[in-house]
């Protein structure tokens, strides 16, 4: 198949799991033998190649591009969410790839600043659309269903006043996936994408090749990944090592940063007399392989947390907080252990156990990881990828094709 694959942002643009998630899409589509054209936003109009991939760049066709975090006017902001409801100046730049490329499915992918127009283009011109959830943005204009330190329930005023279009348009998306049950039940139960089949299939990794689980040697090191930011939980975890005390023999590595100084601050007090050391911005290949055990925290309802199996990739087991999708990787007892969010003494304890446990248990918990995340290789997702295509373009064109044929 010709697939045109529309993202918000694709490497090496943007930053977080948006742009990769988008080139393993790519990368798994071509694997199955489709031909893929790439079209993304960046600050000016090019082509570019991206590991192999071509990679169409188109000027926002907004006021600007949400994927630079730099400050906004509080007008440019009002006025840009408006525009995501449809905006034409997207329907006309993405209308010629649909011309010259000529795809037989479109799918979107993080359809902010792409626009929800590219599914009226592809209506309009007889092409099936496929998308790809992998945020709340279609029902939060924040992108996280979380505010004020607590998760949504349901879409509030604001919310419903700033994403009016973006409902109604999901009529016309005829097969979407998410990664998580959590996120694509979320979005079916307050009336998007009512027309399209549904599946869930997950995100993806490159295996990495001749990884052996780690044996652990001394204290137990419990890792953390990620952005030092209320909504992550971080402050939970700090809370179950100060109440472990400084002399558990359990080492706590912080990997990540923190756009608030203020709250990076607090987390170290937080930490109290614990065994910590803050590591900054880390690479994986740097700091996945000093943990025995990864916590994912997580207070937001994370629509799927690609860390899970990035960890499992490297041998490391996973206590992991219920929320949202992030915990549905996480198989309780064989490869990690979950914790309601938010419950700092149930995390203390599931790591105290850990520690208390004799190392064969861990060790087998961390060879189990390894094993699972095979399952979210990219070649077995690739396959389920092309599955749910071939379900989607077969029953559209069944319904396309003229009564009396």
């Amino acid at each position: 198949m010709r697939i045109l694959l529309v993202c918000a942002a694709f490497p090496p643009r943007g930053k977080g799991g948006g742009p990769e998630g988008s080139y393993l899409l790519a990368c798994a589509l071509r694997s199955r033998g489709h031909e893929v054209r790439v079209v993304t936003v960046g600050d000016e109009t090019a082509v570019e190649n991206y590991e192999g991939i071509a990679v169409h760049v188109m000027r926002s066709p907004n006021v600007y591009w949400n994927y630079m975090r730099t400050p906004r006017a509080g007008w440019r902001k009002v006025i840009w969410h408006l525009l995501e409801n449809f905006n034409p100046v997207a329907y006309f730049r993405l209308r010629p790839h649909v011309k010259t490329f000529a795809p037989d499915v479109v799918m979107t992918v993080s359809i902010e600043n792409v626009n929800v127009a590219t599914w009226l283009l592809a209506w309009l011109h007889s092409i099936p659309v496929v998308h790809v959830i992998q945020s709340y943005f279609l029902m939060c204009w924040r992108g996280g269903l979380f505010k004020n330190n607590d998760n949504c329930v349901g879409q509030c005023a604001g919310c419903k006043a700033l994403s009016f279009g973006k409902k109604p348009l999901s009529r016309l998306v005829n097969g979407v996936f998410g990664e998580t049950n959590f996120v694509l039940n979320a979005h079916l139960q307050q009336g998007y994408f009512v027309n399209a089949q549904a599946a869930v299939i997950p995100g993806m990794i490159f295996p990495i090749a001749s990884r052996v689980p780690k044996r652990r040697e001394g204290p137990l090191v419990v890792g953390y990944m990620g952005v030092l930011e209320p909504h992550k939980g971080v402050d939970v975890l700090a809370q179950a090592a100060a109440s472990l005390g400084a002399h558990s023999n359990i080492r706590f590595l912080i990997a990540g940063t923190g756009e608030s100084p203020d709250y990076v601050a607090r987390l170290q007090q937080v930490f109290g007399a614990a065994d910590v050391d803050f590591l900054g911005w880390s690479q994986p290949g740097v700091a996945y392989p000093q943990f025995d055990v990864l916590v994912v925290p997580s207070k937001w309802k994370e629509p799927f947390g690609r860390i899970v199996v990035e960890a499992f990739s490297y041998g490391i087991p996973v206590v992991c907080a219920r929320s949202g999708g992030v915990s549905e990787s996480v198989r309780d007892g064989f490869d990690g252990y979950t914790f309601e969010s938010g419950d700092a003494q149930q995390l203390a304890s599931i790591l105290k156990d850990l520690l208390e446990a004799d190392e064969p248990l861990r060790y087998t918990l961390a060879c189990n990881a390894l094993l699972h995340s095979k399952d979210y290789a990219l070649a077995p997702v690739a396959h389920q990828i092309d599955l749910f295509l071939t379900s989607v373009t077969t029953e559209y064109q069944a319904h396309s094709m003229p009564k009396n044929a």
